[in-house]
């Protein structure tokens, strides 16, 4: 199995991905006052998989495909605006936690990263450190008195495997121990002291009662002209202060301070999420795992009502946050659990509940310092409003599109029962709201794992699928926009993540047929499928003729000659990125394709 173009996924550290100041490059294209400069252009091509339209279109010609959606999304979120869509307390609700998010990071920056200095004992330390491996053998515990007992045993006797042989129900593992190994700080400290044959004493840690045993020491002298070394070396310390420095800025914010959950608020608000998980399907031979999608959120929200919507969970500085604004998080940022279980549910929403509040706390801290006035947020927030925009544009246009039975009667007719030749796909694929497990789902597929054993143990993530995560061949049309995709793929090659809804797919053609024959399907049993498919062939019509207008009306204009000297690398990117005091985003926002609206007629007009 290959990953399709050989994509790289990966995590950029906090801050590291800030688009530049557009008098720092120059200008791709102009749409009315509003201008794209080369540099958001490369990291927005560069950092998002993207498929053209015509998957068989030269690399440079995909520069402009691309460009042309990244255009049609700017010119939605233009239009959207106009139309007071931002004001919207849906678009609030879904908008706000990523804006917080933002001020929270920036906040971060201030009070910790840029609190880190390193000392010169700092690097004098990780130089020594970076210098020697050790081979440690790590005896394991359940119980203190034993580990106490063996630790006696070895200050008299330097026979150690005699002396655990006695101690049947230890563990014994050897490691390589190097700088960064180790999450604490001082027991590394402690055992890079050690003499070969020098032990520690014991040590309780996540896993029992430990004692280190270093058996050997390898010292290769550190090239100090090896600036990628160094900059390593330097980026394990600087993360141990940070981390440092982070407990001590909560402890400083957040400390002597009580926050009491509305009981009776937080009881209205578990009874509506169990009710929707509940009723969730259980899947054999799969890790189950349950999550509340964009339409469970948007049931939870209908269920509960304005009124009940409105009730404070709790009080922070004088004013009230109540269930609302804990749902336009919990939505954000996912919920989900592995056993339907209504105490594990109850628990880990409690949780949710606890990290809400902490979270709240330092929002308002940012909030009061007025971060969301300072250039870098504002930049960071345009990029991001924009797409979010331009997303509830496109939905509100498909959600006005109305069909009759008789118009996908017809369409049935024309699609099922006249066609010649039918496209057929079988797709394997996993939808997860959750950052943390699709990078955890690219790890496993960078440690050889097969595609199809990973969607077997997710079951069925997604309505397309069954419970081994595949739709079984099914024409193209039935499946939606991941159907579109998928129909521009290489057999047996993955490809993503696609955002869908607030969601990530990441998809495999498994199979694919053409059938000659008009297929065995009745009207009513795919009825609604053929409505959405019809419905998204109409609004792609509209949105062409809708963004070939708002083209003209704001006046766009490309610049041919900057874009062509643009040098992009031919390895698109998955990245997505930390954020302080917790949370991961994409790296950019990933721009849906959509380039279908430009014609030469308009690409002439577009001419500076």
């Amino acid at each position: 199995m290959r990953i399709l173009l050989n994509l790289i996924i990966a995590l950029l550290s906090l801050n590291s991905i800030l688009l530049f100041p557009q008098s720092e490059s120059l200008t791709v294209a102009e749409i009315g006052k509003e201008k794209i400069s080369s540099q958001e252009f490369k990291l927005r091509f560069e950092l998002s998989p993207y498929i053209p339209s015509d998957k068989n279109i030269d690399p440079d010609s995909i520069k402009y495909d691309f460009l042309y959606s990244l255009i049609a999304e700017k010119l939605w979120a233009k239009d959207a605006e106009a139309n007071g869509i931002a004001n919207s307390e849906r678009f609030k609700f879904n908008y706000k936690p990523l804006e917080e998010m933002f001020l929270r990071d920036a906040l971060f920056k201030i009070e910790v990263e840029d609190k880190v200095l390193l000392s010169a004992d700092d690097i004098n330390n990780g130089i020594i450190k970076s210098q020697s491996k050790l081979s440690a053998q790590i005896v394991t515990a359940k119980d203190s008195l034993s580990i106490y007992n063996f630790y006696q045993g070895l200050k008299s006797n330097s026979n150690y495997d005699s002396i655990l042989s006695t101690f049947p129900n230890f563990t014994s593992n050897i490691f390589d121990i190097t700088l960064g190994t180790l999450k604490d700080e001082e027991i590394e400290d402690s055992i890079y002291s050690l003499p070969v044959n020098g032990f520690t004493s014991p040590i309780r840690s996540e896993v029992g009662w430990v004692i280190f045993i270093i058996k050997n020491k390898t010292i290769t002298p550190i090239d100090l002209g090896n600036q990628q070394a160094i900059d390593n070396m330097k980026k394990i310390i600087r993360n141990r202060r940070i981390e440092k420095r982070y407990e001590k800025y909560l402890s400083e914010l957040l400390g002597g301070i009580t926050i009491n959950i509305n009981p009776e608020s937080f009881g209205v608000l578990y009874s509506e999420v169990w009710k929707i998980l509940k009723n969730k399907p259980e899947l054999s031979d799969s890790i189950n795992y349950f999550e509340l999608s964009e339409s469970d959120f948007n049931r939870i929200l209908s269920f509960l009502g304005s009124e009940k919507l409105k009730l404070p969970l709790f009080s922070l500085s004088g004013k009230q946050v109540d269930i609302e604004n804990f749902l336009s998080s919990l939505a954000f940022n996912g919920f989900h659990v592995t056993k339907l279980d209504s105490i594990i549910t109850l628990q880990k929403l409690n949780q949710k509940v606890k990290q809400f509040v902490e979270s709240q706390m330092i929002t308002e801290e940012a909030y009061r310092r007025g971060l969301l006035l300072t250039p870098e947020v504002r930049d960071n927030l345009k990029i991001w409003q924009e797409n979010y925009l331009a997303q509830f544009y496109f939905n509100e246009n498909l959600d006005s599109i109305k069909l009759s039975d008789g118009d996908v009667y017809n369409y049935y007719i024309d699609e099922f029962i006249n066609a010649s030749n039918i496209r057929l796909l079988n797709i394997r694929l996993i939808t997860l709201k959750d950052l943390d497990e699709v990078s955890h789902i690219f790890d496993l597929l960078k440690q050889g794992n097969e595609f199809s054993d990973i969607v077997k143990s997710y079951g069925r993530t997604d309505s397309l699928v069954n419970a081994e995560g595949e739709t079984g061949l099914k024409p193209v049309l039935l499946l939606g926009y991941v159907g579109s995709v998928a129909a521009d793929l290489n057999l047996n090659e993955v490809y993503g993540p696609i955002k869908r809804e607030n969601a990530y797919t990441i998809l495999q053609v498994v199979e694919r047929q053409n059938s000659n024959d008009s297929l065995k399907l009745s009207f009513d049993s795919i009825k609604e499928q053929l409505r959405n498919d019809l419905r998204f062939k109409k609004l792609n019509e509209r949105m062409q003729s809708i963004t070939s207008n708002l083209a003209l009306k704001y006046d766009v204009k490309i610049f041919n000659n900057v874009i062509d000297k643009i040098q992009t690398s031919r390895i698109p990117m998955f990245v997505h990125r930390l954020m302080g005091f917790g949370g991961r985003i994409v790296g950019v926002p990933l721009t849906t394709p959509f380039s279908g609206w430009i014609n030469s007629e308009i690409k002439l007009k577009m001419l500076p």
